[in-house]
């Protein structure tokens, strides 16, 4: 993995762990479904069967997988599952959570769970611009642009810059703009850590947590941290076109925060 795809990763781990924490809900004694189709002698899967809008598994959500940003660890009062009386919570020792699918896994069917009390992410965090109305706002868009490398010292060494826009779609005016004055707080004097992801990223392919995560910061960098930071709202033409009338529900509340982000690197 090279550095920007780490730095991007570093980025989006700050943004959805810690600078959105405000915005991290609790969903409680929600139904878990058998999956009959998906499940096997040896795994046994279950669905939460949620009604919330936006849906906690939508792109860029998810079950909340750690307690603190800073952890190398799974979460552990994060997300509580049931037995199907209701009441007694059974052990995470005998279960696997999918944080993207919204799914508990048994190796064993001695246990049936009936309810689970997660967190979620109502921001969705994403690298994709949203492509239709269907999109379920509000959502936050990271891109990281360009790239300057100088020279900080006489010798080895050089300051890292990357141009970059975090951009705002937002289900109303209110939170439209109560998500940029906590995006723009989350830069402004502010550093993230520069992590290394040197035994992959935190959720594996399946969706649950990388038990061989390891939380190290990348060794002869400095922290990330955020200069030249503006935010300013987007007015989206109103000229009629196709691409208009499709994008308009997701393009009413917008914004935008720019920045460049910095570390010091050794030679």
């Amino acid at each position: 993995m090279e550095r920007l795809r780490k730095e991007d990763l570093s980025l989006h781990h700050y943004i959805k762990n810690s600078v959105l924490d405000s915005f991290i809900e609790t969903e409680t004694k929600i139904p878990l479904d058998f999956v009959e189709d998906e499940s096997t002698s040896s795994s046994y899967v279950y669905e939460a069967v949620s009604v919330m809008t936006p849906s906690p598994t939508s792109k860029g959500r998810g079950w909340v997988y750690v307690d603190d940003m800073y952890s190398s660890n799974e979460q552990s009062i994060a997300v509580t599952v049931y037995e199907s009386d209701g009441g007694t919570v059974i052990s995470g020792t005998n279960y696997m959570v999918d944080y993207v699918d919204g799914r508990t896994v048994f190796s064993s069917g001695a246990i049936v769970p009936h309810y689970v009390t997660y967190k979620w992410n109502y921001v969705s965090v994403v690298n994709e611009w949203p492509m239709d109305a269907s999109s379920d706002v509000p959502i936050v868009v990271v891109d990281l642009d360009r790239t300057k490398k100088e020279g900080f010292q006489l010798g080895g060494g050089k300051k890292v810059s990357r141009n970059g826009n975090v951009h705002i779609f937002a289900y109303s005016t209110a939170e439209r703009d109560d998500l940029k004055e906590i995006l723009y707080d989350g830069f402004y004097l502010r550093s993230c850590p520069n992590i290394d992801f040197i035994s992959g990223s935190y959720i594996d392919w399946d969706g649950t947590f990388n038990s061989g995560f390891e939380y190290t910061t990348i060794s002869g960098s400095s922290k990330l941290f955020f200069e030249d930071i503006e935010a300013r709202n987007v007015v989206v033409s109103t000229i009629p076109s196709r691409e208009f009338t499709m994008l308009s529900d997701v393009n009413r509340y917008r914004a935008r925060i720019s920045f460049t982000m910095c570390h010091w690197e050794e030679a």
